[in-house]
């Protein structure tokens, strides 16, 4: 289980809209030796916040770092480039992926 928080970089890969109608962002994200590990962010999983984008959706534990993938439907990660469940992203990590996504796509 490897988790990536601000010392890792992250690279962001493609931008496909899933049959639900969130956007989903697949990306890299690099450890400091090197390793890879895909990750997925997608918006509209907050009905609060719609355009805001999150790394995993943990409902009411944002804190708590899950596995890359949490709580996304199946439809909206059919659509991405897949990602990997061994990957934790802490919440600077997703603070960052997500600020990364939104303006990207945003603007």
């Amino acid at each position: 289980m490897a988790t990536a928080n601000l010392r890792w970089t992250f690279k962001i890969t493609s931008v496909t809209v899933s049959p639900l109608g969130t956007t989903a962002v697949s990306g890299i994200a690099v450890g400091p030796e090197g390793q890879e590990h895909k990750f997925v962010a997608t918006d509209r999983m907050d009905p609060r916040y719609p355009t805001r984008f999150k790394v995993n959706w943990n409902g009411l534990l944002p804190r708590m770092p899950k596995p890359v993938g949490h709580g996304v439907p199946e439809a909206t990660l059919s659509v991405t480039e897949g990602h990997d469940p061994d990957l934790l992203i802490g919440r600077g990590g997703r603070v960052a992926i997500a600020r990364m996504c939104k303006a990207l796509v945003h603007g």
